[in-house]
């Protein structure tokens, strides 16, 4: 049975406040602290909590402790994996091109990957759970989606060995940026790897699609139906933090596509899944 996660948030223990326990499981991150995470879990006894690090993976090998930080939050979540972003690029590099819309010259693409793999690498001989890696959007400049590409995704996970944590809503971006069919784009993708599946809604910002984790929408849907026809995740984690209702009416939905396969949206698509629709 696939188990249906969502990121811890103030709605969701709402929920939890009025006995609705619509999930398995939580999500959290080192947007949290470990204390806070400690503190939750004595909160929500019997809750598992999966650890999602996001970028952190791009300190290992460049900043000292940053193996520790993630075997602290590893054993402060006591998760059954870490799961981390495909990052290629040095520490603290795409939050300065983020933050300031700065386009830092591009590196070497073979060599960052391979720089890359030595350090989940590193990461994976470090801890005792697995290490699995999450696809990224591309950032937001023409010609710096070299992370995105199906073809070095696949080939960081065969050389890694690590299950792919597939984000529905990154690769809806990535298809746009390349210029791809979604459903091209996913069917390229290892999705023999595939354990957990990460769903949000992105949105149209400055004329670019962008993913802002909004309330899911009927393509996410139908793309969710269309990846679980083709994949064995072990989870699927609905990535929304904002109002109660919006969190509980998905949560629902999701559920019932979870418990009914053959009821799934996208299931009956097989081959063409329209684009963002945008």
């Amino acid at each position: 049975m696939i188990k249906l996660t969502t990121n811890l948030s103030d709605p969701l223990l709402a929920l939890f406040r009025e006995g609705e326990v619509l999930v398995d499981g939580v999500e959290v991150g080192p947007w949290f602290s470990v204390q806070q995470i400690r503190d939750y879990r004595r909160v929500l006894p019997g809750i598992p909590f999966y650890f999602h690090g996001g970028d952190l993976i791009d300190r290992v090998g460049w900043i000292p402790g940053a193996v520790s930080r993630i075997r602290t939050y590893l054993d402060c979540t006591a998760s059954p994996w870490a799961s981390m972003h495909i990052s290629m690029w040095p520490p603290g590099m795409v939050w300065v091109m983020l933050r300031h819309g700065w386009r830092m010259p591009l590196p070497n693409t073979d060599r960052a990957t391979r720089r890359f793999i030595r350090q989940v690498r590193k990461l994976a001989r470090a801890i005792d759970v697995p290490v699995h890696l999450e696809n990224t959007e591309p950032l937001p400049f023409d010609g710096y989606d070299f992370e995105v590409e199906s073809e070095r995704i696949a080939k960081v996970l065969e050389k890694t060995g690590c299950g792919l944590v597939l984000d529905i809503a990154h690769a809806r971006v990535s298809a746009e940026v390349l210029g791809l069919d979604i459903g091209d784009y996913l069917r390229a993708l290892p999705l023999d790897r595939v354990v957990q599946i990460h769903a949000s809604e992105p949105r149209v910002q400055d004329g670019r699609l962008v993913d802002v984790h909004e309330p899911l929408q009927e393509i996410d849907y139908e793309l969710l139906g269309f990846v679980l026809d083709r994949t064995s995740p072990e989870v699927v984690t609905l990535e929304y933090i904002r109002e109660r209702e919006a969190l509980q009416e998905q949560l629902v939905r999701l559920h019932s596509i979870l418990e009914t396969p053959n009821d799934r949206p996208g299931s009956d698509r097989p081959e063409r899944l329209p684009q963002s629709g945008v």
